[in-house]
């Protein structure tokens, strides 16, 4: 049996036009009744065929050999190259493609690349959480942070606030450190970073101040981020979408970057939502066990609400989808659960 195709010789990407004679257990390539080559069946490797496709012969000594009809296939060829060609053109196998790559694509990035998340962060070192808090926060200041213009009295008493929950809930206060800031960006409102420094703006402090048991609250669901190292899942999920992603579809570019970047985004912030919760849900237990009434929490949120009216007049008119983007539960579904 003779073969019309392309010689490839070694480490080279130019070709001469070859025959290849197919025995019971070697492959010869010829040209013009020449022999080039000689190879054995059982040391030659053949590329996976699809339709369309020639099937390429790769020799032991770098050498390769291409048909010219890309529908050729060769007599020796393993089952298992047929079973991939088949399937590649099976209408059924596609349809089944079709379907099961996008629960495959939910179920890692929303149940295992999360499970990942929660696992890897009990094996970081306190010293890698500790500088990536740092260098987070040293970034954030620059950007978004002035100093504080709250009078030192009252910075000391909402520190006394914060050092006696601390205490009262065997909480190390060399890890949760309390800073001021005025922050026209941020306004009313308090973040903490990952290695335990939490951030009250200037703003939210006066907007709470004659509410401390509100303020406790804010500092409590903050203290939650902290305690179930949200900020660390969140990169920790982050890096294994991107790993996921990358791995599934290669190099994303064009467009394919952007649509498979927004499923990475949806799915952070699903994540995002239910660190929420948990956080919320750790501040309404904790001020229960402090003494305090989870309506406080609500007034912390009422407040906030308020203190943002044209925002919560946008969010008013959004659909639910729009809702769902939120990295946030609404304000009103954590001011009912307080509530209740």
């Amino acid at each position: 049996m003779h073969v019309q195709g392309h010689y490839f010789p070694k480490a080279s990407s130019n070709y001469q036009q070859g025959v290849a004679s197919i025995s019971d257990t070697c492959v010869e390539i010829s040209y013009d009744d020449q022999l080039i080559s000689s190879h054995a069946i059982s040391d030659i490797t053949l590329t996976s065929g699809l339709a369309g496709l020639a099937d390429e012969l790769n020799f032991n000594d770098g050498s390769r050999f291409i048909p010219t009809d890309v529908n050729y296939r060769w007599p020796f060829k393993a089952n298992k190259h047929d079973l991939l060609e088949r399937l590649e053109k099976s209408k059924w196998a596609i349809i089944a493609a079709i379907i099961f790559t996008p629960l495959f694509m939910w179920l890692m990035l929303y149940k295992v690349v999360p499970a990942i998340a929660v696992y890897s962060v009990d094996t970081l070192p306190r010293s890698v959480v500790e500088q990536m808090g740092e260098q987070s926060f040293t970034l954030i200041e620059k950007l978004a942070l002035d100093d504080s213009e709250l009078p030192n009295e009252q910075q000391t008493k909402v520190q006394q606030h914060f050092n006696t929950m601390l205490n009262a809930l065997s909480l190390e206060p060399s890890v949760y450190r309390l800073s001021f800031y005025k922050s026209e960006a941020f306004g009313a409102n308090a973040f903490a970073m990952p290695h335990g420094r939490i951030v009250v703006t200037d703003e939210l402090a006066n907007l709470l101040a004659n509410k401390p048991n509100a303020l406790k609250a804010v500092l409590l669901h903050e203290i939650g981020h902290v305690v179930h190292q949200h900020s660390v899942r969140m990169t920790a999920q982050s890096a294994a979408s991107t790993i996921v992603l990358a791995v599934i579809f290669g190099d994303l570019e064009g467009i394919a970057e952007v649509v498979l970047g927004t499923g990475a985004s949806f799915a952070q912030q699903g994540f995002s939502r239910d660190m929420e919760r948990e956080a919320d849900s750790y501040a309404l237990i904790q001020l229960e066990h402090l003494g305090y009434s989870s309506n406080d929490f609500a007034d912390a949120i009422e407040a906030l609400q308020g203190a943002h009216t044209s925002e919560n007049e946008h969010l008013e008119k959004v659909n639910n989808l729009l809702e769902y983007l939120s990295s946030h539960p609404s304000a009103q579904e954590r001011i009912d659960n307080a509530r209740k």
